[in-house]
């Protein structure tokens, strides 16, 4: 049992505990424990299919990004200045990708509860059950943006600083 008291066992396990946690978090946004006290509907207004078109839109926008800032993210982190392991820089390259797939996360869960809301017969976008994770979507893409942004000046500025210019001679 000595493998457990390694730095690195301890970091794996509370990294496993989370995932677990995340995936759990996920089975409890698809449980389904009633209807939502709504107007039903027979069918979509065209504003309201408008209104939809442009919410799936923005979705799979933020999502395309999400999933290009990973992939930036990952350029960087493989063909990049190589920076120490969990330096200040590591750590941001590390909080960017979180976020990035917490929003994905949650655009997953703005897509279950449209799916949800169609299939119970109502529609409104402003539900609360949807519109807490359309904010945490954009907000925590926002933040890996942001983190993402200070990793690659950081890493690419750093970069710089490496290349020695030739000196002058008789100058």
């Amino acid at each position: 049992m000595s493998w457990l008291t390694s730095r690195s066992a301890r970091f794996r396990i509370a990294f496993y505990a989370g995932a677990v946690g995340v995936v759990m978090a996920v089975v409890l946004f698809q449980w389904n424990p009633g209807k939502a006290l709504e107007i039903p509907i027979d069918k979509l207004s065209s504003m309201q299919e408008k209104e939809l078109a442009a919410l799936l839109d923005m979705n799979s926008l933020i999502t395309t990004l999400d999933t290009g800032l990973l992939g930036a993210l990952g350029y960087l982190m493989i063909n990049g200045r190589k920076v120490s392991r969990w330096s200040g820089t590591m750590w941001l390259a590390f909080f960017s990708a979180v976020s990035a797939a917490l929003s994905l996360l949650f655009g997953y869960v703005v897509y279950l509860g449209i799916i949800r809301m169609l299939e119970w017969g109502f529609f409104d976008l402003n539900n609360p059950s949807i519109q807490w994770a359309r904010s945490a979507h954009f907000y925590s893409f926002l933040l890996g943006v942001i983190l993402f942004g200070d990793f690659a000046f950081q890493t690419l500025h750093e970069e710089g600083r490496d290349v020695r210019t030739p000196d002058v001679v008789g100058g």
